[in-house]
């Protein structure tokens, strides 16, 4: 019984609820209060036009692919770097750069790595890019030295090399002249 009359108690509360809401909300649209007013803008003729006129996207001519990794078969990062690029230079009909660092006591034949690089542009669509291939410097200084002497309009680079120190972020954006997308 006594559930019956909570039961009860509740379905009137949320009656009364719904009622003060709709209440509220038609007096809010039937408003005559004076601090309530409605405002309707109009956009002029050449607002109108300017928002209907094409956007004009970013061009990429020349974009600038930097490899920091030891491993000479690539890491995962690497790889979607790689992907990514050729995605972007079909899309922009780009000139791609790949910079491949050669990092001081690195494993086995970097031969290996320049061919694993050159197969894995081929194998996504990207042909004919140039291959720089660099000893360690400063990574972050060297990756702007060489993007400004390319003219580079994007830079590439897998935000491991940002992981494992061997690029500062914070010098890559004083260094590099264009815009920089770090990819997971």
């Amino acid at each position: 019984m006594q559930a019956s009359v909570v039961a009860q108690r509740t379905v009137k509360g949320a009656q009364r609820i719904n009622e003060s809401t709709s209440r509220h909300s038609r007096a809010l649209a039937s408003s005559s209060r004076p601090d309530v007013r409605r405002v309707l803008l109009k956009a002029s003729e050449q607002q109108q036009q300017q928002q209907s006129a094409p956007v004009e996207r970013l061009q990429y001519d020349k974009i600038l692919l930097t490899i920091l990794d030891s491993n000479p078969y690539l890491s995962d990062g690497s790889r979607q770097a790689i992907s990514t690029c050729a995605d972007l230079a079909k899309i922009h009909n780009s000139k791609v750069t790949v910079l491949v660092v050669d990092q001081p006591g690195a494993e086995g034949d970097p031969t290996v790595k320049l061919q694993v690089i050159n197969k894995s542009l081929q194998e996504a669509g990207c042909e004919g890019a140039d291959i720089l291939e660099k000893a360690q410097g400063s990574g972050s200084v060297l990756v702007g030295d060489v993007a400004d002497e390319i003219s580079a309009d994007l830079v590439l680079i897998s935000s491991e090399a940002v992981h494992t120190k061997q690029v500062d972020a914070n010098l890559l954006a004083e260094f590099v002249p264009c815009p920089v997308l770090l990819l997971p």
